[in-house]
């Protein structure tokens, strides 16, 4: 920087969910916008590599809105229109393991047609007593008011289900499922932002299921910042950024790990907020309280994955949800049997139950795979680098692929190649030092205004993506929706020259 002069009013750091928009945004308002990615590949836990005829994804991840959410709202605000095509599975889920085996149809319409509801309640053991709850917590849920949501944000999905039932074990079956979009237990996550998350579900879900993108995760972050470059931004890859600079009590620019220093008026970081504190920027320039809340944010869990290319299809639905054991000696999943579990993850020692998410991409896009093959991309919940693991690495990955092995019996001998990654692995790839899957955690003191603000102490230096902001969402969403706002916060600072 010399006489007030900046290399860019706007630099951005990643190009996963949030930073591409964030970015796009920064661009489209005018912003002279440099986008940094420290990969040789954009995308983040968004992005991909290729082997052996596979795209295969870094992440793991399916969509609830596709077009009508955050990323149609992103690419109409862009001019783009809705380039981003999504696509959809004839089945939406097949659940094999913990006492289930059944196959969901990907329209609400069509499960109940084919009596699967009726038969999903009866291999879980539901007592038709609690049916006249459990419809009443669901009507309450597609009808609920934007304020009575705001009212049950601050309270936790477990404290929320007590109000219609009493029975330990549904409430851990309901609010399992109502807490699943946050990756925490339901005594952790957020009753209203479980809620808001389900309502948006619930809208034109009898006509579409979650979708995919064709071309894979990394179609959606590389269209916004193709919208991003229309509007004049410029892309870096493998342009990691060692530090942010302070230069007398504000953001200077960044220096990048080959040393090149850029300056700028604004930094958005989209790593987690203590990496950025601590890491990138240091804790020495923000006040000693901040640092502290910094300190206290809790993460959500993590998962180690697998990335499997089949040799023919072994799944006929869009993602494979269940675990091990099979068969559960008491019938459904108790309430002691998952307090149980959560307890051993908290801990870092291996679960004695194993629950599994795999969706299965080349069933909506078949090009991600050869022809007649299949991609599947595993994953099993595991705790941030914070826990220390009692069994080592090895024995989750093992753990993991021991399960699938369980719910595909064929899948041993018709693998092509098997990826797996620990979360170390996972840490490496996405920038985030503990491997968190979201990182500032939906949890009751941690949602809407009580999230981390896109503000910093440190003028210029603002925070976008999962970690900050008070969107709503799912995760991918979640970030989109942040790197969006914090977009436009950052250009209004600048036009009104509060930076």
């Amino acid at each position: 920087m010399k006489d007030g002069t900046y290399d860019y009013d706007v630099i951005v750091i990643g190009t996963g969910m949030g930073g591409s928009a964030a970015g796009a945004i920064s661009a489209l308002n005018g912003m002279k916008t440099l986008i940094l990615e420290k990969n040789p590949r954009p995308g983040g836990a968004c992005s991909y590599y290729e082997k052996q005829g596979f795209k295969v994804d870094t992440g793991t991840h399916l969509f609830v809105h596709e077009n009508h959410g955050p990323f149609g709202d992103l690419t109409r605000r862009l001019g783009m229109g809705t380039p981003i095509e999504f696509l959809f599975t004839k089945n939406t889920a097949q659940f094999k393991g913990l006492n289930i085996d059944v196959t969901l149809p990907k329209s609400m319409l069509a499960m109940i047609y084919k009596n699967v509801g009726p038969r999903l309640a009866w291999q879980i053991r539901i007592n038709p007593i609690h049916y006249p709850g459990i419809f009443r917590l669901f009507y309450e849920i597609v009808t609920m008011k934007p304020h009575q949501i705001e009212a049950i944000y601050h309270i936790s999905v477990e404290d929320f289900m007590k109000r219609y039932t009493r029975n330990p074990d549904i409430r851990i079956l309901i609010g399992a499922v109502l807490g699943l979009y946050f990756i925490v237990p339901p005594w952790e996550a957020s009753a209203g932002e479980a809620v808001w998350c389900l309502q948006q579900s619930f809208k034109g879900l009898s006509i579409k299921p979650v979708g995919y993108p064709r071309g894979g995760c990394v179609t959606i972050p590389s269209t916004f910042l193709k919208g991003a470059e229309r509007h004049g931004a410029a892309l870096r890859l493998s342009a990691g950024v060692r530090k942010i600079n302070i230069v007398k009590g504000r953001v200077g620019g960044v220096t990048l790990n080959d040393g090149k220093e850029i300056t700028a008026r604004a930094v958005i970081s989209t790593t987690n907020v203590r990496d950025t504190v601590e890491k990138l920027t240091g804790p020495q320039f923000f006040p000693a309280e901040y640092v502290q809340r910094v300190r206290k944010i809790k993460s959500s869990w993590t998962a180690v994955q697998a990335k499997i290319g089949v040799k023919k299809k072994l799944v006929d639905a869009g993602v494979l949800v269940g675990g091990v054991p099979l068969k559960l000696p008491g019938g459904a999943l108790t309430d002691e049997d998952t307090r149980k579990f959560i307890n051993q993850l908290d801990s870092g020692d291996f679960p004695d139950v194993l629950p599994i998410y795999a969706p299965v991409p080349s069933n909506y896009d078949p090009a991600l795979a050869p022809e007649g093959c299949q991609l599947l991309t595993a994953v099993a919940c595991a705790p941030t680098l914070d826990v220390p693991l009692k069994q080592g690495e090895q024995a989750w990955i093992d753990g993991m692929m021991n399960a699938l092995y369980a719910m595909l019996p064929e899948l041993r001998d018709n693998i092509i190649f098997c990826d797996t990654w620990t979360v170390n692995t996972l840490a490496s790839w996405i920038g985030k030092s503990n491997g968190s899957a979201i990182t500032t955690a939906q949890t009751p003191d941690q949602v809407a205004f009580k999230r981390p603000p896109h503000e910093t102490p440190i003028k210029g230096l603002y925070l976008a993506g999962d970690c900050a902001g008070p969107a709503h969402g799912v995760g991918t969403e979640l970030a989109c929706q942040s790197g969006v706002d914090c977009g436009d916060l950052v250009s209004s600072h600048i036009y009104n020259h509060v930076i």
